[in-house]
């Protein structure tokens, strides 16, 4: 059984799909569905639904940066089909030879990075990019990257019982190897400050990096990102395992 979810029209419904599968079943309709994590889906009667999860991260609102994401990626393929891969290196390294008794810590931390890396690469559109700059948007924004190029797999159900599992959409390498460059670029940036830094530099997690407090590694750091169009905040170190923003 072939689906084209493309050709459908979709809808977004901030409820519950409990209560509609129940329905559906009790019945005996034929129709799919597709329940995960960022949300649940429902082929029926010519339309594609997605519904609201328990998962409060992820707002109904913004359920179509899924779709949008997708579409970007694609005509991001059509004019670059290659997608040259960042080196792989430690999303978490630390230089257990740091010095800690000597000077001050801080720590420069990027502002949503995987979606910036995104928008700067020209993955994803500038209008897609706003769109999800909302705080409520976090954990889409991530998760709309995160499946890029995954399968999708819906149950088909005829006369209210399981009768099949359905591939809507294969794997794509391609669009895994987007996904794939923006978190690699990601801890690249990273592991090329901490060669910068030598001996200042103190440990580096994912999107945040820590280093010896001084102007001139401020300097370092902050070129670099500039350079790469990377928007960061400032930590100070306030307290053991505490730090603030530097406003």
């Amino acid at each position: 059984m072939e689906v084209n979810l493309k050709e459908l029209p979709r809808l977004y419904k901030r409820v519950r799909i409990d209560r509609k599968f129940k329905t559906l079943k009790n019945c005996k309709s034929d129709f799919l569905i597709r329940i995960g994590s960022e949300c649940n889906e429902l082929v029926f009667d010519g339309k594609h639904t997605l519904y609201q999860t328990a998962n409060k991260n992820f707002p109904s609102k913004f359920m179509y940066l899924f779709n949008l994401v997708q579409t970007d990626a694609r005509k991001y393929l059509q004019k670059n089909p290659i997608v040259d891969v960042s080196p792989k290196v430690p999303v978490t390294l630390y230089n257990f030879k740091y010095d800690h008794e000597k000077g001050t810590l801080t720590g420069t931390d990027l502002d949503h990075a995987f979606w910036r890396i995104a928008y700067v690469k020209g993955y994803i559109s500038k209008k897609t990019y706003d769109r999800a700059l909302d705080e409520k948007a976090k954990a889409i924004r991530l998760a709309s990257l995160s499946v890029l190029g995954s399968e999708k797999v819906f149950q088909r159900f005829v006369d209210g019982e399981f009768y099949e599992n359905v591939v809507t959409r294969k794997n794509d390498p391609q669009l895994q190897s987007i996904y794939h460059d923006i978190r690699y670029s990601c801890y690249y940036m990273m592991h090329e400050i901490s060669i910068m830094l030598g001996e200042e530099f103190d440990c580096y997690k994912t999107d945040c990096i820590y280093y010896r407090d001084t102007e001139a590694n401020r300097k370092i750091v902050h070129d670099y990102f500039e350079e790469r169009e990377m928007l960061f905040k400032q930590l100070v170190y306030s307290s053991m395992d505490s730090f603030t923003i530097n406003e």
